[in-house]
């Protein structure tokens, strides 16, 4: 209730009430539990099935002791063959002397803080608590802020690619932008495509809703600058580890001859890219359409070309998709200045109760659709209660 109470108090200009502040003070440390716990009854967490001797953890393992191991022992095909240069955790789990628990600790964690900073910086860039509220809300029903507490022995760490990509977004320190945009890189291949989204944000930042133009777009500041570079060097780097350690990330499972596996699930899958934030993508892209803002539509229409094309090109669709979801953050900042306050709200409204109404799933063509979808906490309650019983022959 004291939250509820907090989330009322924000619905006026607060700025204009000094009393209202201190209220509102921890209000998005509130919300992000509030939104975890909610997370975790209507999409059951995975955290007791923890095994760390499976073929995931071991190779996370065995590449934070040997970071240029090639990991040419495994199925080209699989996904652990391809952690060849994801490096980020396995260098985190070697400094820090992490066990995998820790790992996972630390992943929860995380996804608590990626709300917090979801709504912080969406507040900074609507100056609206209400608006952000909702946005944060929606994002943590999706796959985006759902899979902290779902990736336990997969590792696929996509919660730490996340968190870097929004703390890129979020930093304001050229240096900081450079260094977390390179933890994002070294976390995963679609997390250095994803840096495009930073780059974007960054680079237009200060361009408000004027009509974007070639020359603007060739003048860089020092933030995209710092992106540029951050992608340069991560190329650099992995072209010398190649070269020098014979390092490579083997293509089987990860090319165009999957799309025949794919195809028939890419419309659901792109779905659960976005679910009801679909509203803000489309409605930006129409208004830059609208407004002749060719260029503009542009930068938002590539991003989503690259990422649909690369999900139908692998089989975990929906967690390759889910990179395009920083993509918000400029979507929403381009439309700060063309929709009003109230019309905001209402279609930040109707995005997060569409992301919360439908079920979390996860599109995966190498999984039986029964496995796509989530199960609720109470769904597991009740099954294993129910195994209790029959097995003390109780009557149900």
């Amino acid at each position: 209730w004291k939250m509820i109470n907090q989330l009322y108090l924000t619905s006026s200009i607060f700025d204009e009430r000094p009393e209202d502040k201190a209220q509102i003070k921890y209000y998005a440390f509130y919300l992000a539990l509030l939104l975890m716990l909610c997370s975790w009854f209507f999409a059951a967490p995975r955290f007791l099935v923890l095994d760390s001797s499976q073929v995931a953890w071991q190779t996370i393992i065995l590449k934070s002791n040997d970071l240029t191991n090639t990991l040419d022992h495994l199925p080209a095909g699989g996904n652990n063959a391809k952690k060849v240069f994801r490096l980020s955790v396995p260098v985190i789990m070697r400094l820090a002397r992490l066990s995998p628990l820790a790992v996972i600790f630390i992943q929860t964690f995380i996804g608590y803080l990626l709300y917090i900073l979801c709504f912080k910086l969406t507040f900074r860039i609507l100056k609206d608590n209400v608006s952000a509220t909702l946005l944060t809300a929606g994002i943590a029903f999706l796959y985006f802020g759902r899979v902290a507490y779902f990736d336990i022995n997969y590792t696929w760490f996509d919660t730490f690619a996340y968190f870097f990509l929004i703390l890129a977004l979020y930093s304001k320190n050229n240096f900081v932008i450079f260094l977390w945009s390179s933890l994002a890189a070294w976390t995963d291949e679609r997390a250095f495509m994803a840096l495009s989204i930073v780059f974007i944000f960054h680079h237009l930042k200060d361009k408000g809703k004027q009509k974007l133009n070639f020359k603007y777009l060739l003048k860089f500041n020092k933030a995209s600058i710092a992106v540029l570079v951050a992608m340069i060097l991560y190329l650099s780097l992995r072209l010398f580890l190649t070269y020098k350690f014979d390092m490579r990330t083997p293509t089987a499972g990860a090319n165009l001859f999957i799309l025949k596996k794919t195809l028939q699930f890419l419309p659901i899958g792109i779905w659960t890219f976005f679910e009801g934030f679909w509203l803000i993508y489309l409605l930006s892209v129409l208004q830059s359409i609208r407004s002749k803002n060719y260029l503009m539509s542009t930068l938002f229409i590539l991003p989503l070309i690259l990422f649909t094309s690369v999900s139908g090109c692998v089989t975990d669709i929906t967690r390759s998709g889910s990179y395009l979801v920083p993509m918000l953050i400029p979507l929403i900042f381009y439309l700060r200045d063309l929709v009003s306050r109230n019309d905001l709200r209402l279609l930040l409204l109707f995005c997060s109760i569409i992301s919360f109404l439908y079920p979390a799933t996860i599109v995966c063509a190498d999984w039986g659709a029964d496995a796509w979808v989530q199960k609720p906490s109470l769904y597991h309650v009740i099954f294993h209660l129910t195994r209790l019983f029959k097995m003390f022959n109780i009557p149900i």
